[in-house]
């Protein structure tokens, strides 16, 4: 989401043109459209991540631990991030490294969807087998308590979390995402993205989560990042046009 709000507020809405236009005679300006070009795009991504959190968070579809995990190393890396780069990038630095990345992403998830990089998801796989076979008996008229069936959290600990989806047990060291989380934060609050299209390989990838529950997981993490990015940038005097948001 947050790529492609980049894109329409660079491109469609002309904020990229626009912020181009002070380049040479006010390069501080430029440095601020390009800060504002950031923000906006965080505004559109944490509403979607708000809605999303609560409705996958009903439907037993969200580690809470794991996200949570994550939420704490977001707050470090989008308050670095943030602090260290706002009202220092120009629109075409941003503009190239925002190319690039979405390039090298593109990459991985080519790599990702390849024989090799599905060899490793044998529990990501088994969930989503139980998932799907758990909805084909409802479509069938069968009677089943998906609710008992989501996420169950076993164990919690500083060293290790255990739970359940759909019988497949899953566990993780809380300390992985929470490095995992600064890095990733750090990354989209200076692209001024989500950070979905980072978290979502990370959990598939690192945690072996299936996508069922990659996604609603990755959507809290990304709000509470988001809200921490926001609002650094608001303390830095970054202003947006809240009509186009």
């Amino acid at each position: 989401g947050g790529v492609m709000a980049g894109v329409g507020h660079m491109s469609v809405f002309g904020l990229g043109a626009y912020a181009k236009t002070f380049k040479d005679t006010a390069p501080t300006l430029n440095k601020f459209v390009t800060d504002s070009i950031r923000g906006s795009n965080q505004y559109l991504v944490g509403l979607s991540s708000l809605i999303s959190s609560f409705n996958y968070y009903r439907m037993g579809r969200l580690v809470v631990p794991l996200a949570i995990s994550l939420g704490v190393g977001s707050l470090l890396g989008a308050w670095g991030s943030v602090t260290l780069t706002a009202g220092k990038i120009s629109f075409s630095q941003y503009q190239g490294y925002f190319g690039l990345f979405v390039l090298a992403l593109g990459c991985y998830l080519f790599y990702e969807a390849s024989p090799k990089g599905q060899a490793s998801k044998k529990k990501a796989k088994a969930a989503a087998q139980a998932f799907e076979a758990t909805v084909q008996k409802q479509k069938s008229g069968e009677q089943v308590d998906t609710a008992a069936l989501g996420v169950k959290v076993t164990k919690f600990s500083l060293s290790a979390v255990r739970f359940t989806f759909y019988g497949v047990e899953f566990k993780f060291n809380p300390l992985i995402p929470l490095l995992g989380g600064v890095v990733i934060s750090a990354v989209a609050a200076f692209l001024g993205v989500g950070g979905g299209f980072l978290l979502v390989p990370f959990l598939t990838s690192v945690a072996e989560l299936p996508m069922y529950l990659a996604a609603g997981t990755s959507a809290l993490a990304v709000l509470i990042s988001m809200i921490t990015s926001i609002v650094t940038l608001m303390t830095k005097g970054v202003q947006f046009d809240w009509g186009l948001i």
